[in-house]
């Protein structure tokens, strides 16, 4: 069996995959819950940065206004809720700043459910939680 044929079931999969906008019927049956703060979804944000970043002390954000949005995963999953993009420099371990990182975080009734960020220098957004 040549790797053609081994790959071609994987291929598929992924082909078949969702991507891009919601559909109109995703954003008929979209839930996005109940609305957080502004305030609110930059402490919990925050609190989920200083419990990942090497030196969460250094942190310096910037925050985009929160608004009901929805994130798409690579594979096609769905999520709705309200978004916020921020913009994170942090030391690393060397102690010098990494440059500014783009995250996006997603909060569901006032519960911070998933978390997106520029996790290499490809410049795509891999889910982080």
């Amino acid at each position: 069996m040549n790797m053609l044929h081994r790959l071609a079931p994987a291929l598929l999969a992924v082909a078949s995959c969702q991507t891009g906008p919601p559909t109109t019927d995703e954003l008929a049956h979209a839930n996005y819950g109940s609305p957080i703060s502004q305030e609110d979804a930059q402490a919990k944000a925050t609190a989920w940065l200083q419990a990942t970043l090497k030196d969460p002390d250094s942190m310096r954000a910037e925050w985009s206004p929160v608004k009901q949005g929805w994130q798409r995963e690579t594979l096609g999953d769905l999520h709705f809720g309200y978004r916020m993009a921020a913009s994170v420099n942090a030391k690393n371990s060397f102690g010098g700043y990494v440059g500014a990182r783009p995250y996006v975080f997603l909060f569901l009734d006032g519960t911070l459910v998933h978390v997106w960020a520029e996790t290499g220098s490809h410049g795509f957004m891999s889910k982080v939680k």
